[in-house]
């Protein structure tokens, strides 16, 4: 029985969507209810907050998981990515005020000292740093886009899908960074071991995306 770990919240619908499009059933899972774990068809499917997805995929409590690029990359866990859906499609960016944008506009010295606010800590610093710059780096997670009107930060790095909550609390975006979107991933070890029990799976969503 494949095991295909999915987040809850925005994302779990583009899922649903992604597994009734290639074919897996989804009739329990999409009246799962308060259920976390549902068994549908041969598979079962488990319901997790995105953060915690790649620790259930790592640790071999499912085999399969449907999560945003950003999500894997700030776990810096060692996950298998299989396809990429081009569901959920945003990006990663700093924002700030409008006038931090000169500071972006020259050497990385200029950088140097900035106070940046994320629930992404460890891709803001790894991006700083691939600039040459080091920053201090705030761990906020919820509200970033308050840390500048209070003075908290000099700008943020966060994820940006319309632009509009920025825009709502007088950001820009200032530097895009890197682009998001959904991923079918996968434990190393479990495509070793039970490839033969997952391929289906793979293959009915690499079809399901190429064909749509």
């Amino acid at each position: 029985m494949p095991v295909i770990a999915l987040p809850t919240g925005r994302s779990l619908d583009a899922c649903l969507g992604i597994i009734e499009g290639a074919g897996m059933p989804s009739q329990k899972l999409r009246d799962a209810g308060r259920n976390l774990v549902v068994d549908d068809g041969g598979y079962r499917y488990l319901l997790g907050k995105p953060s915690d997805i790649p620790t259930l995929v790592s640790q071999g409590l499912a085999e399969l998981a449907f999560i945003g690029s950003d999500v894997t990359e700030e776990s810096d866990v060692d996950l298998a990515e299989l396809v990429d859906t081009g569901m959920g499609r945003c990006f990663m960016a700093i924002a700030g005020p409008p006038a931090i944008a000169e500071r972006f506009g020259g050497h990385a010295s200029g950088l140097m000292g900035l106070r940046v606010a994320s629930k992404y800590g460890r891709i803001a610093r790894r991006t700083f740093e691939s600039w040459g710059a080091h920053v201090k780096i705030l761990r906020l997670n919820g509200s970033v886009e308050l840390a500048p009107a209070l003075g908290l930060a000099d700008c943020i790095f966060d994820i940006v899908q319309t632009g509009s909550t920025l825009k709502a609390n007088g950001l820009v975006v200032v530097k895009r960074t890197a682009e998001v979107s959904l991923r079918l991933v996968a434990n190393p070890g479990a495509l070793q071991l039970r490839w033969e029990a997952l391929r289906d799976a793979v293959g009915a969503v690499r079809n399901f995306v190429i064909g749509g």
